[in-house]
């Protein structure tokens, strides 16, 4: 039988979907290059190259609940998860179906900030290992893993990371300041341009 493992980071934000009965969660399943202590002595990190392979293949990975296969949130395959990678980490984008209870509940306890963090289950294909003599501790580097799925839940083991929850009138209000920003940013530079003409 594989040795499946889980592993818990932070970094949510959420979005309520404008018409429609869906709201999105977006942040990261896993972050590269950051240290986590699993145990004394004992650090493990991922490797940037580490998801690559498990993306390429194009099997089914889920986001779910607290690692309940029974409350499925959302999936690749049905288009309701996409996954990632940039220079952090592994991101997720997920679009919940409102008219899912527990997923209502999810939804809400992020908001809270009861819900902190995400995890996941994989299996390790490809890892190293350092031992450091000056502290007597392991780094234990993930290379290569097979991704099952992500989780939403309390409590994340890779504290580096945060979540957020934003509903549509935090998000509009975003967007509009983004925009008050921008529109300084073109006249300040058209009024640059006026000054040189003269």
């Amino acid at each position: 039988m594989e040795n499946r493992e889980f592993r818990q980071v932070k970094d949510y934000e959420i979005r309520q979907v404008q018409d429609s009965n869906t709201t999105e969660i977006n942040g990261y399943i896993a972050k590269f290059d950051s240290p986590t202590e699993l145990f004394e002595g004992f650090y493990e990190k991922i490797d940037r190259g580490a998801f690559d392979n498990t993306l390429k293949d194009s099997h089914n990975i889920f986001l779910l609940y607290h690692h309940q296969w029974d409350k499925p949130l959302a999936s690749t395959q049905t288009g309701t998860l996409t996954l990632s990678v940039d220079n952090v980490g592994l991101r997720f984008n997920a679009t919940i179906n409102d008219n899912l209870s527990y997923g209502k509940d999810a939804v809400e306890l992020i908001r809270q900030g009861l819900i902190q963090g995400c995890s996941f289950g994989f299996s390790c294909v490809r890892e190293s290992n350092e031992y450091n003599s000056t502290d007597d501790s392991i780094m234990r580097t993930l290379l290569d893993v097979e991704l099952y799925e992500g989780s939403i839940l309390c409590i994340p083991q890779y504290e580096d990371t945060s979540v957020y929850a934003r509903c549509k009138e935090i998000a509009e209000e975003e967007r509009n300041k983004l925009q008050q920003q921008k529109d300084l940013e073109i006249r300040k530079r058209k009024l640059e341009i006026e000054l040189e003409l003269l």
